[in-house]
């Protein structure tokens, strides 16, 4: 799971450092943009059992506020994620026409799931919460066509705050020993990979 999700990382980046060019070029000769909001869905979302979508409106030429919302049901061998997040963000363009282009951003996390784990053997049921918040940096590229598609590519590095709080059960009951290997619970550090497809107007 690490490897995989450093290669998804390193492949993000690439693809970064290879379209920034190409945008550069495109936005020389286009016109100036006249579409200020952007809705679009995370498309590395669904890999792991979430949905994802965004909403983003550009306030100035270099000004832009997003505010994110995900839902997920995934499952880490026999612990049973259920949860909402938001993640609000304020993005800062420097080709001065927001919200298409390079920019850097500062954003927060406010994330609550619900863990269950069934015990067969026993016939119980265990429960637990996950409540942190966070704060981090990320830094994108969003290409804005002219038939209004828009692909945000970007990559983020942040900060949670948070620990399990156990309702029924113990740690164990939780095997923290996958959920930590895969970085899932507690504080620390998160990174904040992502591609989106949307439609801007």
């Amino acid at each position: 799971m690490k490897k995989f999700t450093f290669l998804l990382v390193l492949s993000l980046l690439l693809a970064f450092v290879a379209v920034a060019p190409v945008n550069a070029q495109r936005r020389a000769a286009a016109p100036a943009n006249n579409r200020n909001t952007v809705v679009k869905v995370n498309v590395l979302s669904p890999f792991v059992l979430t949905a994802s979508g965004f909403v983003e409106h550009a306030f100035s030429p270099k000004i832009s506020a997003q505010l994110g919302a995900f839902a997920t049901g995934a499952s880490v061998k026999d612990v049973e994620f259920r949860g909402y997040g938001f993640t609000p963000e304020v993005r800062y363009y420097f080709a001065e026409q927001a919200p298409d282009g390079f920019y850097v951003a500062g954003y927060g996390r406010v994330l609550n799931y619900r863990l269950t784990v069934e015990d067969t053997e026993r016939g119980e049921t265990y429960e637990a919460t996950y409540k942190p918040i966070g704060v981090g940096v990320a830094a994108g590229n969003q290409f804005i066509f002219n038939n209004g598609i828009s692909l945000d590519l970007f990559f983020g590095i942040g900060v949670n705050g948070g620990s399990l709080n156990v309702k029924s059960g113990t740690n164990e009951d939780f095997d923290r020993g996958v959920l930590d290997y895969l970085n899932i619970l507690g504080s620390g550090v998160r990174f904040r990979p992502g591609l989106t497809v949307g439609y801007a107007f």
